[in-house]
């Protein structure tokens, strides 16, 4: 009888240690969430280097042209970004991200239909994205309010580093993949690959037997009574107020960077689709490690202390790409975007779930509404931003720039109560759970 070898047993040790096959895994809610994550994150990772590509390949337009279908897809967070937290908090949770999912799968599915009929224009594909971004609105928020219910508060941190590792997996494996895919299929049919994704990702979430508990409204209730409750407690709590400013402050000029980088990687550089994706890929690395290590830097250093030092050593290393070229110089910088990708990943999980620790259960969706509002207005800004800039002074310019901007997005954390945080708040601390004035249970 073949005996295993001491290296396969090691290896198959060390899998099992990563997707951590026991622990919070044993829930089969949590489970098929995970699946539809992994087969979610696959698909988006391939759409977001074809969506550009689409507008730069196929369609041929300009700089801030490729600027505002970025813009378009963030801009629904803040056309609608605080209503969707009301909604997401008089629904069931599971059932707006499943349909989201199809959704996005059928509106990411028409780009090829116009493609092959020949009627694909880039106002089609910003009609497109702005639909694909209205649905990411209610899945984003719902997804963030969703897994406190589903694994309880106490595995909130051990379940968001896992579901950002999964991400982070597909944001190494995912654009490399892409490129090839745009490659063989053309930017435009590479929708069809992403449509399938999201559709599995649906059925899986369809499939999570997790009871959740019927929101209750009340018959006074009114929409923007509601969203003010949730802005007022987001504006009254210094913590989360500082999470905001460092966060939209980061975004901003994370989207201008990557609005630049892809200008600037395709035609600065003339590097083929498929360099690009193993470009993305290879910076990818950094975030895998980020959601492996996530945990062990806030649990070390204190939530607080991770956020602002993360920030202030990781930032500076995207000024790198400003400075290469084509040649093996490329790959540094590749190197030194996987550091900031470390970095990104590692903060995104603190904060998420410290807001999630901070916010009780029947506000969370006005405040994860409000803290998207806040924070992911500022990426169509970044975008069109970065594509503005690009067009005015050169994308190499553009991208010294925007990445030397991102260096201070630490600021608003070191000068807030955040700044020396050693634990996670507990909603039992009523300084944490409801701004001063303000009861959260009212």
């Amino acid at each position: 009888m073949h005996r295993p070898s001491c290296e396969s047993i090691n290896v198959v040790a060390t899998f099992n240690r990563v997707i951590g096959s026991t622990g919070i895994f044993k829930d089969q809610g949590f489970r098929n969430l995970y699946i539809a994550t992994a087969a979610s994150a696959a698909s988006v990772s391939i759409a977001r280097l074809a969506i550009p590509l689409v507008a730069v390949t196929a369609l041929d337009v300009g700089e801030f042209e490729v600027g505002l279908v970025s813009t378009f897809l963030t801009l629904p967070f803040l056309l609608i970004g605080l209503p969707a937290g009301v909604w997401v908090d008089r629904l069931r949770r599971r059932n707006i991200l499943a349909f989201c999912q199809l959704a996005r799968s059928a509106i990411l599915i028409s780009i090829p239909l116009f493609w092959w009929v020949g009627i694909l224009s880039i106002w089609q594909l910003y009609a497109t994205v702005l639909l694909f971004g209205s649905c990411n609105v209610f899945f984003d928020v719902a997804y963030q309010s969703y897994l406190p219910s589903l694994v309880g508060r106490d595995r909130v941190l051990e379940g968001n580093a896992k579901l950002v590792g999964v991400q982070q997996v597909f944001a190494v494996g995912g654009p490399s993949l892409g490129g090839q895919v745009v490659a063989l299929l053309t930017a435009p049919v590479s929708f069809v690959v992403t449509s399938v994704g999201l559709a599995v990702a649906s059925t899986s979430i369809f499939r999570i037997r997790t009871v959740e508990k019927t929101p209750v409204r009340r018959p006074e209730s009114r929409m923007f009574k509601e969203v003010e409750s949730g802005l007022r407690l987001v504006w009254g709590h210094a913590r989360l107020l500082a999470i905001a400013g460092s966060t939209a402050w980061l975004n901003l000029t994370s989207y201008a960077v990557y609005t630049v980088t892809m200008l600037f990687l395709a035609r600065t550089l003339e590097l083929s689709p498929a360099l690009i994706g193993l470009f993305l890929s290879v910076s990818g690395v950094g975030g895998l490690l980020g959601s492996f290590f996530s945990r062990r830097i806030s649990e070390k250093f204190g939530p607080g202390p991770a956020m602002w030092l993360i920030l202030l050593t990781g930032s500076p290393f995207a000024l790198v790409l400003a400075f290469v070229d084509s040649g093996w110089s490329l790959w540094i910088a590749a190197c030194a975007n996987g550091i900031t990708a470390f970095m990104t990943v590692v903060y995104n999980v603190t904060q998420i779930s410290c807001v999630q620790a901070l916010a009780p259960d029947e506000y969370l969706g006005r405040v994860n509404a409000t803290m998207r509002f806040l924070t992911w207005s500022a990426m169509p800004a970044g975008s069109a931003l970065g594509g503005a800039v690009a067009g005015w002074l050169g994308s190499r310019e553009a991208l010294l720039v925007c990445a030397a901007a991102g260096c201070v997005a630490f600021l608003p954390i070191l000068l807030s109560p955040l700044r020396g945080m050693r634990k996670f708040p507990s909603l039992s601390d009523e300084d944490d759970a409801a701004p001063e004035g303000a009861s959260a249970r009212s």
